[in-house]
């Protein structure tokens, strides 16, 4: 039996009953954070116009846009909800791909209302899709293949997910399994999607500035394109059953070096691996700023710094710092925003709470930002001296009254139920409601419970 024959029986075969404790946790933990995101994203450029393609695609009323009482086709609730859930920048991390969430839940969500399927099938197919992923994505090896060369610091580096279209397979196999597709259906939907994935692009949108609405990847039109496979196979077309298998499978065709396929295949469906690789993040921005962050946080917090009395800070990165997307020296929108270390640096000194208000016109403009990002100096470990420096360190005053706090350590990876279903509150209120959040975030909270998840889908529109 091929690779991609064992991912289609597994779609098929695995029942809520076989889920262990933590799968069926995180992956409610997942649905809470996702949807939230994706509903605090409705306010940015990039969830405006997702909200106007969709509305554009139209079609019949079978699924909705998050945050709208609006219905449209299946595929356009699949592209509206994919932008949505990665417009912060605010969603979780599954390590690797790192961004994975907004690439394989958005289909099988909207196949999942428009099929009104119950709550445990839902939590099943967010399950199955974040495993495939995880799975997939470990058993590429890219090597030096999409490494960018640093002339002015001697350096070649390259960084450990070229591109996001190696999701297709997850969000295709869930979404077919969702609309009641069998093994050899579900082999074909991969089939289909696997022939229509986008090439890694994700190297070349870190040396882009300012940065495009799409950033490494649109989530939405993935998203679209993994319903649209799952129902072109449930209508009968075929697609290439052995898509990822050698000795031309996809692997190849992704610009892999080679391909680790029994990290896919054992163990499937007895080990777990995606409830341990989850991270959710604390402030709307880059996955590398968050630890930093919450260490400056910490230090202004504990010694009661106002902004104006900080003269400097210093911030210890990994590599990824030395991008020109992480060095750019201006805010012009806020895909910009989420990656520039100095300006989200400055939201947390001006004790602006982190959420959509990150992200606004008003935030983005206001000067008092920019000026506050000329006291950060970010450190990498190409720089003398790094590796002995603290991750934060905030200097305040000058001369012999010049005092320095520091910090290093791990803080912002561990997210506990209570904060993240604050953090769910934080970015849905505005636009549903504290009555409507509420009900919609206990609703989550006990989705198995759910026959008909439509019910959910009603809780997340306003009544406008």
């Amino acid at each position: 039996m091929t690779v991609t024959q064992k991912l289609s029986e597994f779609a098929e075969g695995i029942q809520y009953a076989d889920l262990p404790a933590a799968a069926i946790r995180e992956a409610k933990r997942l649905l809470l954070d996702t949807i939230g995101c994706a509903i605090g994203g409705i306010e940015t450029r990039k969830g405006r116009l997702a909200l106007q393609m969709a509305r554009a695609l139209g079609g019949p009323p079978d699924a909705s846009i998050l945050g709208f009482q609006e219905k449209v086709s299946v595929s356009a609730s699949a592209y509206a909800t994919g932008e949505l859930m990665n417009a912060l920048d605010y969603d979780a991390l599954l390590s690797p791909p790192e961004h994975a969430t907004p690439y394989v839940l958005a289909a099988p969500l909207a196949v999942a209302e428009m099929r009104r399927v119950s709550g445990k099938d839902l939590v099943l197919s967010t399950a199955i899709a974040h495993e495939m992923a995880i799975r997939t994505a470990a058993s590429f090896v890219f090597g030096r293949r999409f490494s960018i060369e640093l002339p002015e610091r001697g350096i070649a580096m390259s960084i450990p997910t070229p591109g996001y279209g190696l999701c297709v397979f997850s969000g295709t196999a869930a979404a077919a399994r969702l609309l009641g597709l069998k093994a050899k259906g579900i082999a074909h939907a991969i089939g289909i999607a696997g022939y229509h994935a986008p090439v890694p692009m994700l190297m070349k949108f870190c040396m882009v500035v300012p940065a495009g609405i799409f950033k490494y990847l649109s989530s939405g039109i993935l998203s679209q394109q993994e319903v649209m496979a799952a129902q072109s196979a449930a209508m009968g077309c075929t697609g290439d059953p052995d898509v990822l298998d050698e000795p031309y499978g996809f692997w190849r065709a992704f610009g892999c070096e080679s391909w680790r396929q029994e990290i896919i295949t054992e163990s499937l469906g007895r080990a777990w691996y995606y409830p341990e690789r989850i991270f959710y993040k604390t402030y709307p921005c880059c996955g590398a700023m968050q630890n930093g962050l919450a260490l400056f946080e910490k230090i202004i917090l504990e010694n009661g710094l106002e902004t104006g009395e900080i003269s400097e800070v210093h911030v210890r990165m990994n590599m990824l710092a030395e991008l020109p997307v992480w060095r750019a020296q201006r805010v012009e929108n806020h895909i910009d925003a989420q990656f520039n270390v100095p300006f989200v640096f400055s939201l947390v000194a001006h004790r602006i709470e982190a959420g959509p208000s990150w992200q606004t016109e008003g935030t983005i403009r206001d000067q008092s930002h920019m000026e506050f990002m000329k006291k950060v100096r970010v450190w990498t470990e190409l720089d003398a001296g790094s590796r002995e420096r603290p991750e934060v360190e905030v200097v305040v005053g000058s001369g012999k009254d010049r005092k320095v706090f520091s910090r290093t350590g791990a803080m912002a990876y561990e997210m506990s139920d209570d904060a993240l279903l604050a953090k769910f509150i934080r970015n849905t209120q505005r636009f549903l409601g504290k009555e409507r959040a509420r009900r919609a975030s206990e609703l989550l909270q006990r989705v198995e419970d759910l026959d008909d998840v439509g019910l959910l889908f009603e809780q997340l529109s306003p009544i406008w």
